[in-house]
């Protein structure tokens, strides 16, 4: 009987081991899954705050990193002397504006078409 006695303790020893070993090897998993978890929540809202404020990048790349407030756009009869004339700040050159304008816009005459849409700076 003292055989069969060691022969169950023995065994309810390695069932209580395996069940311990079992619970560390959950922890470990869910610790991975949170931290992949973790990881993807990560990229996404990455992902989406680039989506979303990607556009102004490329504005601000392509004028220099001037920000633009307002654009007009053209229709028949405006003019860029007419438009700078009524953009440009109290006291400032209409003229050093409306070069400004034409940088700003890539513009390499003063000719505008109606439906052309531009940005002020």
């Amino acid at each position: 009987m003292y055989m069969n006695e060691q022969l169950f303790r023995n065994s309810v020893f390695s069932v209580s081991e395996a069940q311990s070993r079992l619970h560390a090897r959950r922890r470990k998993l869910m610790r991975t899954a949170g931290l992949l978890a973790a990881v993807l929540i990560i990229l996404v809202f990455s992902l989406c705050a680039s989506l979303l404020g990607g556009d102004q990048d490329v504005l601000a790349a392509s004028n220099g990193g001037a920000p633009v407030k307002h654009t007009v756009e053209i229709v028949k009869g405006d003019t860029l002397w007419g438009i700078a004339s009524a953009h440009v700040r109290k006291g400032r050159n209409v003229r050093e504006y409306m070069d400004e304008m034409k940088k700003l816009n890539r513009l390499d005459s003063n000719v505008l078409h109606e439906g052309q849409v531009l940005m002020l700076p």
